[in-house]
Order: C-alpha cells, then structure tokens, then sequence
C-alpha cells in the first residue's frame, strides 16, 4: 500500500505541482524569442534626459530606439540631432502596449521605471516575447534578487559607479576598451547567425589580422575557446579590434 501511495504521488504530484504554478501565474516561462530581422531594435521604457543620452548613444551604433513614456506628451520637443529617436506615448504597462511599440521584433529592452514598473516591464518582456537582453536600473539594490530570475542585467547607480572606478584601478585598459575611450580599437558582442559559419572552427574563419575572440558564450555557459572551437547557432562571440575590422566581422558572422 505504502509503495502504491508513493508511486502514484511521483506521477501525479509533478505534473499537478507545474499546472498549480502555471495557474497562478509563478512559473516565469519564458516566451518564443523571434529571429532577427536584420535591424537592432530597442525600448526603452521610462522617458528622462539620461534616457535620451543612451538612446543617442545607441543609434550612433546603428540600433533604432524607442523610447516609450506615460508622458511622452508633455516632454519638449526634441533637439534635430535627436530625430533618429522615436519617442511614442502608452497609455499603461500591459502587453497591449508592448505590442503598439513593435516589441515582437524588439532585441532589447531597458527599464529606467520603479522598480516595481521595471518588474512588470521585464515580466512581460520575458514571457511574452522572449526578449533576453533585458537591462534595468534600480532604486533599491536589495530588490536585484527577482531580476536575476528573469535573467535581467541589474544597474545600481552607485554601485556602478564603485565598480567603474574600482575597474580602472584594476584594469584600466580592459575598462577603457570597454567604456570605448580609446577610438583606434572597441569590444563588440556578436550572435553566430550566418548558417554558413555554423559547424566551422574559429581557425577556418580568415578574420581581419587585428581582430581578438575574447569569449564565446553558448546558452549560460562561457566556453574556453581556442581555434578548433566549432561554431554554432546562437552563439555569442566577444571580439575586440578596430572599428573597420568590427564591421567585417560584424558581416560574417551575423551574415
């Protein structure tokens, strides 16, 4: 009888524990992430001068930005040099919104709310669209904890800025690299999309003669690459080198 008991509560009591949490909304699965299109897109939610500042930043790099606001109405109107950027008003947080602003084919998102309105920005990002790259900026740093869970990248403002200064002490050329200070070179992350290189090895790629492979990340884990490391869809590759040679690379890799 014992052994019954136990055996019928390992099939059903699995397969009842998921419906539960599915049914009241906990289970955080995360969404069907689109293919990409061939433009870099990305929202930011949450409508301020430092916004601005990263949306200028981003579309130098060739990304389109839009920036989405409550009261995108009331803001003043932009400078000329900002009329790459789309700012477009919601009438709330919800996926109705989300879908006004195009996020189906959306890459990124940053969330520059409260921390209770970047939440709920990431939740709907994350299970409705599948959006990973998610970045998110914090009033309160003890909140980080369900971010993480969602796989959000977290920005504490004095924190980031220990951290920067910490980093410079202890890696001033890495982080001056990073940060882009140095115009001759510049770290960029790319996603293994061209079908053409999937399957070959890093050694059969003829990258320009000044180009690094830093990292190459597949799924959650870091790889140690070297040149017989092979290929494959979805892989992100972090290569450093200069502007010109970025860009070939940027071509081969993501065709």
């Amino acid at each position: 009888m014992i052994i019954s008991v136990v055996v019928v509560s390992q099939l059903i009591g699995p397969p009842l524990f998921k419906y539960a949490i599915n049914r009241v909304g906990e289970s955080h699965l995360r969404g069907q992430p689109h293919g990409f299109d061939g433009i870099r897109k990305v929202i930011i939610f949450g409508l301020e001068d430092q916004a601005l500042a990263v949306a200028r930043l981003l579309t130098t790099h060739g990304w389109e930005v839009t920036v989405a606001s409550r009261s995108a109405d009331k803001w003043p109107r932009l400078q000329e040099e900002d009329s790459a950027i789309t700012i477009q008003a919601i009438p709330d947080l919800s996926v109705t919104s989300f879908e006004q602003l195009g996020a189906e084919t959306t890459d990124a998102i940053i969330a520059l709310l409260s921390n209770d309105e970047n939440y709920q920005v990431c939740e709907i990002a994350y299970e409705h669209y599948g959006i990973e790259q998610m970045v998110v900026r914090l009033t309160d740093h003890e909140d980080y904890r369900r971010f993480q869970e969602l796989g959000a990248f977290v920005v504490e403002p004095s924190l980031a800025t220990v951290n920067l200064l910490d980093l410079f002490v202890r890696s001033p050329i890495a982080t001056s690299l990073l940060l882009e200070m140095n115009k001759e070179q510049a770290v960029m992350e790319l996603q293994v999309r061209n079908r053409h290189v999937r399957g070959r090895a890093l050694r059969e790629l003829r990258l320009p003669l000044d180009i690094l492979v830093l990292s190459l990340r597949r799924g959650h884990s870091t790889l140690v690459s070297h040149g017989y490391t092979r290929l494959d869809l979805g892989d992100w590759l972090t290569v450093v080198g200069s502007p010109e040679s970025l860009d070939k690379v940027k071509l081969q890799i993501e065709g």
